[in-house]
């Protein structure tokens, strides 16, 4: 596990080589960036971003498959709409405790869960592709 401070996703995963768009840019209610962690498997390589506003707290994930493609995005209760941006499929999920994003781009499997609104959501999602 790679415990360096990163200033954001964004810069972790540059680190890790990875160019295609991931990270959002915009973030809601005064979120701040608290931790990233990395780890890695022979299998796949996980971003872990964790930001918090006042006791709320934001997980971003990023799963990069060392050694080929996920093949689904992983589903739990809730599926509440499929956001499709730029060609890729968003799957947003409601359940009691937070709300989630779920995608896959490439060889990555990325997922954003939270206490966020799946407005808010949206809004992360389509920073990510205006970068």
């Amino acid at each position: 596990s790679n415990n360096r401070a990163y200033a954001s996703l964004q810069e972790a995963l540059e680190q890790g080589e990875i160019t295609t768009p991931l990270a959002p840019t915009w973030f809601p209610n005064g979120y701040k960036l608290i931790d990233i962690k990395i780890e890695q498997t022979p299998l796949k390589k996980v971003y872990t971003a964790k930001y918090t506003s006042g006791e709320k707290i934001l997980v971003i994930k990023i799963r990069d498959y060392l050694d080929g493609d996920p093949v689904y995005v992983e589903q739990n209760q809730g599926l509440v709409e499929e956001y499709k941006v730029f060609g890729t499929t968003y799957y947003l999920f409601a359940n009691l405790e937070d709300n989630r994003a779920a995608w896959l781009n490439e060889s990555y499997e990325c997922d954003i869960s939270g206490d966020v609104t799946i407005e808010e959501l949206k809004l992360m999602i389509d920073s990510i592709q205006k970068g």
